[in-house]
């Protein structure tokens, strides 16, 4: 008995090192838990701003705006010259507009420059009154008004038949109605007066030129959304102007985009057109990818590729477009349409690498491919001259 009492009690190291083992357990568990709290808020917070900012940028995409910007102040005028800021736009080679509410110039050579101006020759003012201090945008369009006031030439303001009502056009006549006519296809958030620098052009030749307004234009019908589809319901207008040039007398079309216009022309080409009846396309700057042209937009604006690939999903779900549908290469292969295709090497708005891909995937000899210096569709500004004789070679050729 004594010796069981006398006996050592039990050591205590075991029980006290199982509470010490769980206590480290349980912190290492919060910690844990708490790692993978900030893990989720972060990703929520990042997948949140991914998901705003793919909002935002695929807005701006299908935004439809007609507002002008004056960015440039007129710093002095001369006789026959103009003092302009300098910049990547005053000091281009070419010809140019000058625009300025309620006027509008033609500029001319660069004169003389310095690190901070730029004069050019100023060769006409069509309307208005150029003066020191006008805040004007240098207009690679050229020409304002109408075909009348800009250029002379008679026209109609002509409607066509479209899914959302009558639209407006253009209709400049050619030496008989009944021949082939060509179908002017504007940019995005553009106007008919994107078309005007090929009408002396088709004019001289004796073709109709009809010039189209289409849906979210001003003054034409809106889209339901009021959204800019980005050609996938636009080029629905492109078919009802064909209807209207064979109603009244056309033997065949040339259809001529430019940027967003020239996917419009070829997804009409390629869904709905009588390819007989299309006796040629003519292509300004076209987006011949949207997809490849939305990266190269989102890489332009600092856009993480994660964070663009977010925008074009969501914008594929905003507006119901299969931007798959609007590479056009694919077709290329299938090409049975004589292809007037002009790019320039500084195109600040869309990818050209689909448009080059597309020329040298055709069949031999089925786009002629014109490619200059310049900005997104200023070939024609670059050399008016070269992008003329180009057009008409190959206006004769197919009409």
């Amino acid at each position: 008995m004594s010796s069981d009492a006398s006996a050592p009690a039990p050591a205590p190291a075991t029980e006290s090192s199982a509470p010490s083992g769980r206590r480290k357990r349980n912190r290492g568990r919060r910690r844990l838990r708490l790692i993978i709290a900030v893990v989720v808020a972060l990703a929520l917070v990042l997948g949140a701003a991914t998901v705003g900012i793919g909002w935002y940028f695929s807005g701006v995409a299908t935004e439809v705006s007609h507002e002008e910007e004056y960015p440039l102040t007129v710093l002095d005028v001369a006789p026959g010259s103009v003092t302009l800021p300098k910049d990547e736009v005053t000091a281009l080679p070419g010809t140019w507009a000058l625009a300025w509410k309620g006027g509008r110039a033609m500029l001319g050579p660069v004169l003389s420059d310095s690190p901070k101006t730029v004069v050019r020759k100023v060769t006409s003012v069509s309307q208005g009154t150029l003066t020191k201090g006008t805040k004007v945008y240098v207009d690679h369009w050229i020409y304002g008004g109408d075909p009348k006031s800009a250029l002379g030439l008679d026209f109609q303001n002509v409607t066509y038949p479209s899914k959302l009502g009558p639209m407006s056009a253009w209709l400049v006549p050619g030496k008989t109605y009944n021949s082939t006519w060509v179908i002017g296809v504007h940019g995005h958030n553009a106007d008919k007066l994107e078309t005007m620098r090929a009408l002396p052009v088709v004019h001289r030749l004796g073709l109709p030129m009809l010039s189209i307004a289409y849906r979210n234009d001003v003054g034409a019908p809106a889209s339901p959304d009021g959204q800019n589809h980005l050609g996938d319901t636009e080029w629905n207008e492109v078919t009802g102007a064909i209807a209207y040039a064979r109603a009244h007398g056309a033997t065949g079309v040339v259809l001529y985009g430019w940027s967003m216009g020239g996917a419009m022309v070829m997804t009409a080409l390629r869904k709905a057109a009588d390819p007989a009846f299309v006796r040629g396309v003519a292509l300004d700057s076209p987006v011949m990818d949207w997809s490849a042209t939305l990266d190269k937009q989102g890489a332009d604006r600092g856009l993480p590729g994660f964070v663009t690939a977010v925008a074009k999903l969501i914008l594929q779900r905003r507006i119901g477009i299969d931007l798959d549908d609007f590479d056009q290469r694919p077709y290329a292969p299938r090409l049975k349409t004589p292809t007037l295709l002009f790019t320039t090497s500084d195109d600040e708005m869309i990818d050209n690498g689909p448009a080059l891909t597309f020329a040298k995937t055709a069949p031999p000899g089925m786009v002629t491919h014109i490619a200059t210096s310049g900005g997104h569709t200023e070939a024609w500004n670059v050399d008016p001259s070269a992008y003329e004789k180009a057009l008409t070679d190959f206006l004769d050729k197919v009409e």
